[in-house]
């Protein structure tokens, strides 16, 4: 570390800021200059502060980083541009601006790159052939990397369709070698919800968002591209148990409140029919508790009950379902277990309040934004065709590897248990 140039330059680099940031609101925006002299740093350890570079201690790069969001300081692109060879611009790519959990993903990343000093251009897919379109868009967009939410996108794609951009993947990335990426956790963080089921005395599961794996490509046709994966860890969770699921107990939906209120109106239409019906088939020990059920119909045969558990690949299904259920007269949690999964702040808020898998986006998306950088000034450093870089390799990751491999990483999740599956 330069410590000379991680010092401030005078004695008092707390100065007020509050008079700084009114003299910017009178004359024009802030700028580097502005934010070295409210805090007595150097334009290069402001530069390299607002950037994310590892040249500055964190302390010093938090209180830069701090006085220029009251300044509100935004970053000159085309100074940057001509000054660095690069745009400043970083181009993310979301799956579904509808669904909260990906608008979430948006939110995070811009956040994080503004406080690095990147703006952010956002676009939407919802589709594979979207996806790819959006790596190679043309020459109307400048960018320096690229940043992909997508749940439909391989491996082999980003490396077919790149344009020499550093790229990451947000998404199902359990088996990607060769290009960065963040895997969302989808079979852990799916595997943890239906544990809790189990946990919570249900034996008869059924899931709301995904095909069964003989309906694979269903499930893929309807967009959903995490489904499969979360639902291969909700089967992992249940074999380990003697538990299974047949195709009746997966419900394929979009995945919105719409797509739950369908789903459970179609599932009380099923519970319905078959207790009223005499259903005559082989019966099937479940090893957990000795219970036993008809093989085929059995899940919808015995009717409603503490043993049924409802999950629901996203929280926005279960929202949907939940309200459809009790306009059913079918109660949450004494009739059915309820849980969500990606955490959404609104879930906490139903009633009763849905049980969820929380996925941790504001650090997930410092951890891709502070790898992209990296990335992109290894790729400037290595322009000049000889194979050197100034990398310094410091950036950190979550569950990765470090700046000189490629970052292999899990969004950490944790499974948060309320009223909608409590006894």
């Amino acid at each position: 570390m330069n410590t000379m140039n991680d010092q401030p330059q005078h004695a008092s680099p707390s100065v007020t800021h509050d008079a700084t940031v009114a003299h910017n609101t009178a004359n024009g925006p802030a700028t580097l200059a502005d934010i070295a002299r409210a805090t007595g740093f150097s334009l290069m350890t402001v530069s390299n502060a607002l950037r994310g570079k590892p040249k500055v201690s964190a302390a010093n790069r938090e209180r830069i980083r701090q006085v220029a969001r009251e300044m509100g300081y935004q970053a000159n692109v085309a100074a940057t541009t001509l000054r660095s060879r690069r745009s400043g611009i970083i181009q993310v790519v979301v799956d579904d601006f509808e669904v909260p959990f990906h608008a979430r993903i948006a939110k995070y990343l811009t956040l994080a790159a503004a406080e690095r000093g990147y703006q952010v251009v956002v676009r939407q897919s919802q589709s594979a052939r979207e996806e790819v379109k959006a790596l190679n868009p043309g020459p109307g967009l400048i960018y320096d990397g690229i940043i992909l939410d997508a749940p439909n996108i391989t491996e082999r794609q980003v490396i077919e369709h790149g344009t020499g951009r550093p790229a990451i993947v947000i998404g199902d990335c359990g088996s990607f070698v060769n290009v960065d990426s963040m895997d969302t956790a989808c079979a852990q963080g799916a595997a943890a919800a239906a544990e809790h089921l189990i946990q919570a005395g249900c034996r008869r599961l059924f899931v709301l968002g995904a095909a069964h794996p003989d309906d694979q490509e269903a499930g893929h046709g309807g967009g959903n591209g995490f489904g499969p994966s979360r639902l291969a860890g909700v089967m992992d969770a249940l074999a380990a148990h003697g538990l299974t699921l047949t195709r009746d107990q997966c419900i394929n939906c979009p995945w919105s409140s719409d797509g739950g209120e369908q789903t459970a109106d179609m599932l009380c239409d099923r519970f319905a029919t078959a207790s009223a019906t005499s259903v005559a088939a082989a019966t099937v020990r479940v090893p957990d508790d000795g219970t036993t059920y008809a093989a085929s119909d059995d899940a919808y045969a015995h009717g409603w009950g503490a043993d049924v558990g409802m999950l629901c690949m996203t929280d926005m299904i279960a929202i949907g379902a939940l309200r459809r259920f009790g306009e059913r007269g079918v109660r949450v949690p004494q009739d059915a277990k309820l849980i969500g999964f990606d955490g959404i702040p609104f879930s906490a808020y139903t009633s009763p309040s849905i049980s969820t898998v929380e996925m941790d986006v504001p650090a997930m998306a410092a951890t891709v934004v502070d790898r992209m950088i990296a990335l992109i000034d290894r790729n400037r450093n290595s322009s000049n065709h000889d194979g050197s870089t100034d990398n310094d390799g410091n950036d950190a990751d979550i569950n990765g590897t470090g700046t000189d491999g490629i970052m292999h990483a899990h969004i950490p999740f944790r499974l948060i248990p309320r009223e909608s599956t409590a006894d």
